[in-house]
């Protein structure tokens, strides 16, 4: 399950301790220019125990590998507890990825790294040096193929192959196909990958990615095919209400018994 970067520190608690009660095993938040997702993640530890606190994803071209060990420390993030993700932010170096997991290892050698992947060069980089591979607007096909790629990689370094996330973006609601499109145009307008990502699925013909669903009780069903297909379903919520209870009905639906 993800979580705005701009909740409040409360707000972000009272997540992270009801998504553990729900049994979600992973919370991932954000990290970007308009906020800290290690932060976030660091509030909603708060009552928390069990469930791994996962930033998706630092952006190295912004944020140097020091800065963010450095930003770990002084928030106290339990090591053991974190899969800290990284991508390449505005840049497109695969290079500037495989160096910060070199130093990140030696910074923080008992944290579990992540990294971004759109397409098959990050796929495979992914599989050489990542223990998650995050992928993001990926339908069940593309997930399977990013997953041949990845084991691709791991083979090239001849190591096991890393565990596969991916959001899945979950609208509830009679006007969950709108809310779902307009998440998907607001990508379309970022930089060229998202454009190649979604073409390379023929979105238009095909659907978009994601569960759109009228009744909660329809979610468990729609979001199997995802969960068949990658070792963590990351549920990413688009609400009809941006507030807490709207993020809180959307991890309650995809728990429900299917």
């Amino acid at each position: 399950m993800t979580a705005q970067r701009d909740l409040q520190a409360v707000e972000s608690a009272r997540l992270g301790q009801r998504l553990e009660a729900l049994g979600y095993d992973e919370l991932w938040a954000n990290d970007g220019r308009l906020g800290s997702g290690l932060a976030t993640l660091a509030a909603a530890s708060g009552g928390t125990s069990r469930i791994d606190l996962c930033v998706g994803v630092v952006p190295l071209s912004e944020r140097t590998p020091a800065a963010i060990a450095s930003e770990v420390a002084s928030l106290g993030i339990a090591h053991d507890r974190l899969i800290l993700g990284v991508g390449t932010g505005s840049s497109s170096s695969l290079a500037l990825v495989r160096d910060a997991v070199v130093d990140l290892r030696e910074r923080l050698p008992d944290v579990r790294l992540a990294i971004a992947a759109l397409g098959p060069r990050m796929c495979r980089l992914g599989g050489e040096i990542a223990d998650t591979v995050l992928l993001n607007w990926a339908n069940p096909e593309r997930i399977a193929w990013a997953r041949t790629l990845v084991d691709e990689g791991a083979r090239t370094a001849e190591r096991p192959a890393p565990r596969v996330a991916g959001y899945v973006r979950v609208a509830i609601g009679p006007d969950a196909g709108a809310r779902l499109t307009a998440e998907a145009d607001r990508y379309r307008g970022r930089p060229r990958p998202y454009t190649r990502l979604f073409d390379a699925q023929q979105v238009d013909d095909r659907g978009i990615p994601g569960i759109v669903a009228t009744d909660p009780r329809e979610v468990p069903d729609l979001l199997e095919p995802y969960r068949a297909t990658l070792d963590s379903c990351v549920v990413r919520a688009i609400p009809a209400d941006p507030s807490m209870e709207g993020w809180l009905a959307v991890a309650e639906a995809a728990t429900l018994p299917a």
